[in-house]
C-alpha cells in the first residue's frame, strides 16, 4: 500500500514538473519567423532613418542579444540617431556588440577609448561589463564561434541565438526590461 502512494506522489511530481516547464518555456520563447520579421521591421526603420521609431525597437532586440542590433544602437547613442548623445550607453551596447568580434564594428568603440578621459573611461568600461552580464551572448543563450564567409580565408567570428525548441528562440523580455538608465 504504501509503495503505490509513494509511485502515485512521484508520478505527480514528476508531471507537476513538466507542466511548470512548459509554462516556463512559453514565456520565455518567441517563434523565430515572428522574431525576424520584427527584426528586419525595425532594421528597415533605421535604414530609412526614422531613427526615433527604430530605437525602442531595435533596444528591444539588443536586450534579447541580438549583435546587429547593440551595434546599431551603439552607434545611435554615439550619433545623436533618434535620441540625445548618451556616451555611457554608446559604450556599454558596443562593448556588447564586440562580443562578435567585427573590426569594423571595433572601431567606434576604440574611438571613444582613445578620445575620453581615463577617468571618465572608468565608468563606461563598469556600465559595459553590467550590459554584458544582462544582454552579452552567455545570458541570451546566443552561439559564438568561427565561421567561414564565402570566398574569404580570414574566419569570421559570429554570434546567433539558438532555436531552445523547434522554430522558437529564447527570450526573457523580463530581464530584457531590467536595461539599466
Amino acid at each position: 500500500m504504501n509503495t503505490i502512494i509513494l509511485k502515485l506522489i512521484m508520478a505527480i511530481l514528476v508531471l507537476s514538473s513538466i507542466v511548470i516547464s512548459n509554462v516556463t518555456y512559453a514565456s520565455n520563447s518567441l517563434e523565430i519567423v515572428a522574431y525576424n520579421k520584427a527584426l528586419k521591421k525595425a532594421i528597415r526603420l533605421y535604414k530609412n532613418n526614422e531613427f526615433e521609431q527604430a530605437l525602442p525597437q531595435l533596444e528591444l532586440f539588443a536586450r534579447r542579444g541580438d549583435k546587429m542590433s547593440q551595434y546599431i544602437v551603439g552607434t545611435m547613442y554615439l550619433n545623436a540617431q533618434g535620441t540625445e548623445q548618451d556616451l555611457l550607453k554608446s559604450y556599454a551596447w558596443l562593448s556588447v556588440a564586440n562580443e562578435q568580434k567585427s573590426e569594423v564594428w571595433e572601431k567606434p568603440l576604440i574611438m571613444l577609448q582613445e578620445k575620453l578621459p581615463k577617468d571618465y573611461l572608468v565608468n563606461l568600461i563598469s556600465e559595459g561589463d553590467k550590459y554584458l552580464e544582462l544582454y552579452g551572448a552567455k545570458s541570451q543563450r546566443l552561439k559564438c564561434k568561427n565561421v567561414r564567409e564565402l570566398g574569404s580565408k580570414k574566419p569570421t567570428y559570429r554570434c546567433k541565438k539558438m532555436e531552445v525548441k523547434n522554430g522558437h528562440y529564447y527570450v526573457d523580455d523580463e530581464q530584457s526590461l531590467a536595461l539599466i538608465d
